[in-house]
């Protein structure tokens, strides 16, 4: 029975022995783990339905869980969380606002407006809670669940909506609608714990129908911008660098393991042979009757114990300020026997020298999956920061560029429920973020510097 103890860090294996750790690279035991990318995320896997609960569903990703999958792996980066955050910040500006749409001098002007009524209705529920909830799915998965609930009013033939929420995507699943078929003929959705090994009861809920909202007391509908290649689900903008991301990971745990388990440098410890002569008649006056086999599986024994106390000594931060104790002797030939411990350079230096050049890179390609310039996600490259206009100008083109498609796509059900609340008013809700000057096209008084 092996008492080795292998641990698998980023392809990397770990091996705790009795004469100390060795790592050992180009082996990665966790392909075939549910939490590899490459089983969980990519592939054609809404193609057949998945049964939870005794339903049938189609399945968001391999394990009908990559919503969850998706949240571990992101709680373990340093990066992708406060990027998304700083991306939703940004897009948020200065939070939702009614506006109306002009067409003047060959160009679409946006009015912002305040209307009484509609404020009145906004305010009767949380709706900017609404705004960040969905921002935050769509950046995460480039879809939602949105819930509509339907006012009393509906009895008496006149359709209102009066309220909407974002849910969470780990609790939501579309019902399988058939084979060959997409999201358009999906009519129902089902919410509940789906990270469960032992379902309860799910709850089902009709589609939300546009054109009939009045139909159903609560309905959902699922808001998305496609993802090409899939017919139901939208995935993660950066499912690509999701790789990259697992390797960004990998560089903390693997410095922390070496921390524990061994320094920088290891020893070679030289035992005079006297010192194992002596051992082996020892064992030979104890053990008369031992054969040659016996006495030398005896004396590997204590090799081992030796090896192993000399090395809880030798390394390990914990270690650190203990010593090692030896007997000079002299031999019956009147030659000097020592012990000795000689330090043999491992290059870790050069190891995790690597390990972080391979996390620059992961951050750079994670950085880019999310879909937001450094310079804005406040990241640091090079010990290197961006300047004051590289970060202007990158967020002029963030705005002209990556944030209409994702207000379509959030504000679609606000904006479905004022055509159908106030009908006639054409009015829309938006974002409302001020425009950004360089300073020097700032007058002295409006400086950002004098308004904080």
């Amino acid at each position: 029975m092996s008492d080795k103890k292998t641990k698998h860090i980023a392809g990397i294996g770990f091996t705790k022995a009795k004469a100390g750790l060795y790592a050992i690279s180009g082996m990665d035991l966790n392909t075939t783990s549910i939490h590899a990318p490459g089983k969980t995320m990519v592939g054609d896997w809404e193609q057949d339905p998945v049964i939870y609960g005794g339903v049938k569903m189609v399945p968001y990703g391999y394990n009908n869980n990559m919503p969850a999958e998706m949240r571990e792996l992101l709680e373990k980066n340093n990066l992708g969380p406060g990027i998304l955050s700083r991306k939703l910040g940004l897009q948020y500006g200065q939070g939702p606002y009614l506006y109306q749409l002009s067409l003047e001098n060959n160009e679409i002007n946006k009015t912002w407006i305040e209307d009484k009524e509609i404020q009145a209705w906004l305010d009767s529920w949380d709706y900017k809670q609404y705004v960040r909830d969905a921002l935050i799915e769509f950046n995460h998965g480039n879809g939602f669940f949105a819930k509509y609930f339907s006012a009393r009013s509906r009895r008496l033939g006149k359709a209102f909506i009066s309220r909407i929420q974002a849910l969470h995507s780990t609790d939501c699943r579309m019902a399988y609608p058939g084979k060959d078929k997409s999201l358009e003929d999906v009519e129902n959705f089902y919410v509940g714990n789906f990270e469960s090994n032992y379902p309860k009861k799910l709850e089902i809920y009709p589609r939300f129908i546009a054109n009939d909202p009045s139909r159903y007391p609560v309905a959902i509908d699922y808001h998305s911008m496609r993802s090409w290649g899939h017919k139901y689900y939208s995935v993660a903008s950066f499912l690509g660098a999701v790789p990259w991301v697992k390797r960004a990971n990998d560089l903390p745990e693997i410095i922390e393991y070496l921390t524990e388990n061994m320094i920088a440098a290891a020893y070679h410890v030289h035992v005079p042979k006297e010192y194992w002569d002596e051992k082996y008649d020892k064992l030979i006056q104890l053990y008369p009757e031992a054969s040659e086999a016996e006495l030398e599986r005896k004396m590997q024994t204590l090799r081992d114990d030796l090896t192993e106390t000399i090395a809880k000594v030798l390394s390990g931060k914990k270690n650190t300020g203990k010593f090692l104790e030896s007997i000079d002797f002299t031999d019956d030939s009147g030659n000097r026997c020592s012990w000795k411990v000689e330090q043999i350079e491992m290059n870790i230096d050069k190891f995790i020298e690597a390990q972080s050049k391979i996390s620059n890179i992961a951050d750079s390609s994670t950085t880019s999956g999310f879909g937001l310039n450094p310079a804005l996600a406040n990241i640091i490259i090079g010990g290197k920061g961006d300047s004051g206009s590289q970060m202007i100008y990158a967020l002029k083109i963030f705005y002209a560029a990556d944030t209409q498609i994702a207000e379509d796509v959030v504000f679609e059900p606000i904006n479905r429920a004022l055509r159908i609340n106030f009908p006639g008013k054409n009015i829309a809700m938006g974002l409302y973020r001020k425009a950004v000057n360089k300073e020097n096209n700032v007058t002295a008084g409006d400086r950002m510097t004098n308004n904080i």
